[in-house]
């Protein structure tokens, strides 16, 4: 009897555990199908424009007087808005050939036109990546109920990538002007009208455009403080370490600093006011040190999408209408080493983007010189007419350099600037034939003795050895960590190596 009631408890317990599992299965088969099938992706889409904005066109109201009724500040808000995520949900249409988001921002009759776009871009298996890049509204017409307004929008700058069966079969950029009606039907603005009409002409003058005149040559150094390597601008921005390594580059007879502005550091579109000023006090101590400043838009990004295009242009409205008036800057550097992206981010594209980026800080700020910082010399071939400066960067020995080097001044009568190049005193267990600080200080002598006699501008990479990289520069393999951390004409003792006054005798 007492062996039996043991096999009964045996055996509730075992059922037990059996129910209790198919419960928990149960409860989480019904989140799933609630997750897959109880939400309307188009309200989800929603909720995505509304919790995180991806869309980020520039966009003023010009003009909002109105005989009828004022536009209240948070209806002008609301109507601008609902008219990018209209213009948002659209493009991601495009893009996908799925209908997601569009009955929330078109009306009925709108819906139509989009929808009868849609199919046919089906049909033909194409697609289309785009986006629009500024918005300049002027008010025609605010009803009286709040229900209905009418509004001009000039001068609309739009990309786009054009694929038939995912081959690329366009890619280009437009201006168009558009007349739009919305209406205010259930909670959202609709739009029930967005046609095209004829571009209005300019009549404002040019103003003539002087451009800022390059050191002769740029004597530069690539910077981060020795303490906080990639992270200039974080929590440990010290003005006082940074304004003595500047008293030691300008005795060092540098001329100009380049540094960077990491994308996502700095808040992507939505630049951080506190970064901002961070980035204005340490150009006030170049400025102090005569040292002038060129600044990387963007370092350690990768993205490009077309749909992306509004925020990376959004971030260098933010940072070139900062600094653009300041006495110590040199040059716009848009971005490191974009080549190194061809090939998981399709050449094309990179390109595209590279091309009319250059074109917009030009139109910010026309008198600062423009330049990218491709990672071989090769590269810098390309876009030779959208830059000022062609920059390239090398860590060949000097006898390949050299002929690089020749090949490309030969394809461009513009100034060259070899901005990146240096030589690591490390040999160890990751490296046992590297090069010592002797060898350093021989290789600096080449380059900068070749530089001299060539008038080629240069930034030494870098002033500091670091103790330590951070992952995400050169990756967690130990022997591309070792390395990256001996560049410097200071070792990590603060001990200056051999090369230190190599390069001050030939700068002098």
């Amino acid at each position: 009897m007492k062996n039996q009631n043991k096999n009964i408890y045996r055996a509730l317990l075992i059922l037990s555990f059996i129910g209790l599992n198919l419960l928990i299965v149960f409860a989480i088969g019904q989140i799933m199908t609630y997750l897959n099938t109880g939400a309307d992706k188009s309200k989800m889409l929603n909720l995505a424009l509304k919790s995180e904005r991806v869309y980020k066109p520039h966009l003023i109201w010009s003009d909002t007087l109105n005989p009828s009724r004022p536009l209240e500040k948070p209806t002008q808000k609301r109507v601008a808005q609902d008219y990018l995520n209209a213009w948002y949900v659209r493009e991601v249409a495009l893009a996908t050939n799925e209908f997601k988001g569009i009955d929330d921002y078109y009306t009925a009759s709108a819906r139509q036109k989009v929808e009868h776009l849609l199919k046919q871009n089906i049909n033909a298996l194409t697609r289309i990546e785009g986006t629009s890049l500024n918005h300049n509204l002027e008010l025609e017409f605010y009803s009286a109920d709040g229900q209905f307004i009418s509004f001009k929008d000039f001068g609309v700058q739009e990309a786009q990538r054009i694929f038939s069966e995912n081959n690329l079969l366009l890619q280009h950029t437009t201006t168009a002007s558009y007349r739009v009606i919305m209406l205010l039907e259930d909670g959202f603005w609709r739009i029930r009208q967005l046609v095209r009409i004829p571009q209005q002409d300019s009549i404002v003058p040019k103003k003539q455009v002087v451009k800022k005149e390059l050191p002769d040559p740029i004597k530069a150094i690539n910077y981060y403080p020795q303490q906080n390597p990639w992270d200039t601008f974080g929590t440990d921005f010290q003005p006082a370490v940074i304004q003595t390594d500047f008293k030691k580059i300008k005795d060092l007879q540098f001329n100009t600093i380049r540094i960077f502005v990491g994308y996502e550091d700095f808040g992507k579109a939505e630049v951080t006011p506190e970064k901002l000023s961070k980035l204005k006090k340490l150009m006030d101590l170049a400025d102090a040190e005569d040292l002038q400043v060129i600044v990387t838009l963007f370092d350690f990004y990768g993205d490009y999408s077309v749909i992306d295009w509004s925020s990376t242009f959004k971030h260098s409205r933010a940072v070139v209408n900062a600094l653009k008036a300041h006495p110590a800057l040199l040059a716009w550097d848009l971005k490191n080493e974009p080549n190194l992206d061809f090939e998981s981010r399709d050449k094309d594209l990179v390109l595209f983007w590279l091309k009319n980026h250059l074109a917009y800080l030009k139109s910010l700020d026309p008198a600062t010189l423009l330049t990218i910082g491709w990672s071989d010399s090769a590269s810098a071939s390309l876009l030779l007419d959208d830059v000022d400066l062609v920059s390239f960067h090398s860590y060949q020995d000097f006898a390949s350099f050299t002929t690089s080097y020749k090949e490309l001044k030969a394809q461009t009568n513009k100034p060259l600037m070899l901005q990146e190049f240096g030589l690591p005193t490390y040999s160890g267990i990751w490296n046992p034939l590297g090069a010592d600080a002797e060898e350093q200080a021989e290789y600096y002598n080449e380059f900068l003795t070749f530089a001299k006699a060539e008038q080629l501008h240069y930034a030494l990479w870098t002033l500091y050895d670091f103790k330590e990289i951070p992952t995400a520069v050169v990756g967690r393999l130990p022997w591309r960590k070792a390395k990256q951390k001996h560049f410097g004409l200071i070792d990590g003792n603060g001990e200056a190596k051999p090369a230190l006054s190599i390069v001050k005798d030939i700068q002098d």
